[in-house]
């Protein structure tokens, strides 16, 4: 099981293009083997995957699955020199410091400052389609659901349009950085250069942003040092616009998969808060988290997991289980809002859960109402998933509309 390319679990043959479909398989291990051991290629120790919504949420918190790679049965990753690894960030570190570097920029993210952040995320995603509006055709992923989160967790850590990198780059230096099994070492670097320039810019530029923020905490000894700053400030750049950029297109193809649906949504009989979180139910687009390492011997759904053993725990799987939703394969988006995994549980449950979910309301709302006869322009069994199996998202998608309505 690695992260690169459009692999994953794949059921039935798979197309020459179109969707690797994990579901089926994931259904079958959840009913037969809800924890398996599986093949890691680039992996030498134990690895399993854990598929039921009870045992995923269970792993998901607890301690002994650690996110820390020095309690892997092997090495970690070549990288760093000692008891500190400039590239560990909130999902590489365990209590009590994950505690203490979250703590600093969780008031960033918290339903109150998401909610002050709908003005930019609304000038954002109209400025987005404002390029591609009169077009009548374009690849929705390139010129939408990639760089309007991008834009924005740019603009949350306060950095302007002429201190990024493009959208393209971000997203590949950070795929290749963090979710390929071995790592990129030119992309990690590449990132933490970046994240120096980044770092540069905002000394000279203050401000009231989570940047800020985040210098101030090594001003007053909160972070301890510029590896500390270097880490946070990609914790949340990558965290901010990955996982994001699947779901808004996720979000687009099942919506146009339902167009009775799309239009109870924005007719208003439908709040976009349930279809929101009905797609991130349905099509995770965290598939599995990262990985997890024992650090002790335990039991987990009657396997034995060793000491050093890696964990993956499929939110994905554990979302369709039907011991937790009823009629899992369905795609209701008036379904009653209820927890899902899809942004984790326990300690790590993710730090910018408001902000995505936001983001993918304000976002949908006006890319469909700015061209409501959005289609797609290809069959949909022809549209290519990519990022698998960590991520999930549509590599493209190809879309037709007439002229928009005005922003």
């Amino acid at each position: 099981m690695t992260g690169s390319g459009t692999g994953g679990y794949v059921s039935g043959a798979l197309k020459e293009s179109g969707d690797p479909d994990p579901y089926a398989n994931y259904a079958w291990l959840r009913e037969n083997a809800p924890v398996s051991e599986v093949c890691t290629p680039h992996r030498k120790g134990r690895t399993w995957l854990v598929t039921s919504y009870d045992l995923v949420r269970e792993g998901l918190a607890d301690p002994r699955l650690s996110n820390d790679d020095r309690n892997s049965a092997e090495p970690p990753a070549p990288f760093g020199s000692g008891s500190w690894d400039p590239a560990r960030g909130l999902l590489d570190l365990d209590r009590p410091e994950h505690t203490r570097l979250r703590r600093l920029v969780a008031g960033g993210f918290s339903r109150g400052a998401t909610e002050a952040m709908v003005p930019m995320m609304r000038r954002i995603t109209q400025a987005a389609i404002d390029t591609f509006a009169e077009a009548g055709r374009c690849d929705l992923v390139a010129s939408f659901s990639l760089p309007v989160p991008v834009a924005i967790i740019h603009e949350v850590l306060g950095i302007p349009e002429d201190q990024r990198e493009p959208p393209a780059r971000c997203m590949e230096m950070f795929y290749r950085a963090g979710l390929t099994d071995p790592l990129d070492m030119d992309s990690l670097h590449g990132l933490l250069r970046y994240s120096e320039r980044l770092a540069a810019y905002k000394r000279a530029h203050p401000g009231d942003d989570v940047a800020a923020t985040l210098l101030r905490g090594l001003e007053t000894g909160q972070l301890r040092d510029g590896d500390e700053l270097a880490a946070m400030i990609l914790s949340v750049l990558g965290a901010g616009h990955v996982t994001t950029v699947q779901f808004l297109g996720v979000a687009v193809f099942r919506l146009l998969q339902h167009p009775d649906q799309l239009r109870a949504v924005l007719s208003g009989e439908i709040a976009w808060a349930n279809a929101v979180n009905e797609i991130l139910r349905y099509d995770s687009p965290v598939q599995a988290s990262v990985y997890r390492y024992a650090t002790e011997d335990l039991a987990l759904g009657g396997s034995r997991i060793r000491r050093g053993d890696a964990v993956l725990l499929c939110v994905a799987a554990a979302n369709r289980d039907p011991a937790h939703v009823p009629d899992p394969e369905e795609f209701r988006a008036d379904r009653p809002l209820r927890g899902s995994l899809a942004f984790g549980h326990g300690a790590h449950l993710c730090l910018g859960a408001h902000l995505a979910r936001l983001e993918g309301q304000v976002a949908l709302d006006a890319l469909f109402t700015r061209l409501p006869d959005l289609a797609l322009a290809v069959p949909a069994d022809r549209v290519v998933w990519s990022y698998g199996p960590m991520l999930r998202g549509p590599r493209e998608l190809p879309v037709t509309f007439g002229g928009a309505s005005p922003g």
